[in-house]
């Protein structure tokens, strides 16, 4: 039905994003107005003052939100399990951020030095911990499934963690994605990346791609 937004809303919309259970209005002053349930990303009282300036865009999982922020820092509500509590990294997250990246259950963030940041669900890739000696640097584009994140490098490589049954496993293609990966693209459980030389290479699982 027909919902009123009133007048701290509707005013200089310039993009809505929403999780599964709620909705965020970037302003074009770069203020952020949430509503929805209050649990699962509707309510960011607690990170009002953060959002009132500032912000480039938002990002979510499905009941969380990250916003990222042009001093490069980002700001996290939303039910915890699911990215809502980014306390964990919260220095790493301070600043230098370039992108984010969300699963259904936790983000990603790439910083301007190429290293790469996770929080989260770490069923659905919130825990890097498996491919940290490839996020370190040099990674240049992040990308997502349901439950897994893979990291595209500099070099051509290719880092993927999370469920191993939405893509967090690629060591059966290793030697194929150790080089030559230009591009990569998902279904919720599967990734498919695009070589070079015109070759393409499948993981995850094999009824979604």
């Amino acid at each position: 039905g027909l919902v009123e937004l009133g007048a701290a809303v509707a005013p200089g919309i310039k993009h809505i994003y929403s999780s599964d259970h709620a909705f965020a209005a970037l302003k074009a002053d770069g203020s952020v107005v949430t509503w929805g349930h209050p649990v699962w990303g509707g309510d960011s009282s607690t990170v009002s003052r953060e959002l009132a300036s500032g912000v480039r865009e938002v990002v979510a999982t499905e009941d969380a939100m990250a916003a990222l922020k042009a001093d490069g820092s980002v700001v996290t509500w939303g039910d915890n399990g699911l990215g809502g509590d980014s306390s964990g990294v919260r220095e790493s997250l301070a600043g230098g951020v370039q992108s984010l990246c969300a699963s259904s259950g936790a983000f990603a963030a790439l910083k301007s030095d190429g290293s790469v940041v996770t929080w989260g669900n770490p069923r659905r890739g919130g825990n890097s911990s498996s491919a940290q000696a490839s996020l370190r640097a040099d990674v240049t584009h992040l990308f997502s499934t349901a439950g897994a994140f893979a990291a595209l490098r500099r070099c051509g490589a290719v880092a993927a963690w999370g469920n191993t049954a939405r893509g967090g496993d690629a060591e059966a293609e290793g030697a194929a994605l150790s080089s030559g990966v230009q591009q990569i693209y998902s279904t919720s459980g599967a990734f498919a990346a695009v070589k070079f030389q015109g070759s393409v290479v499948a993981w995850g699982d094999p009824e979604r791609g």
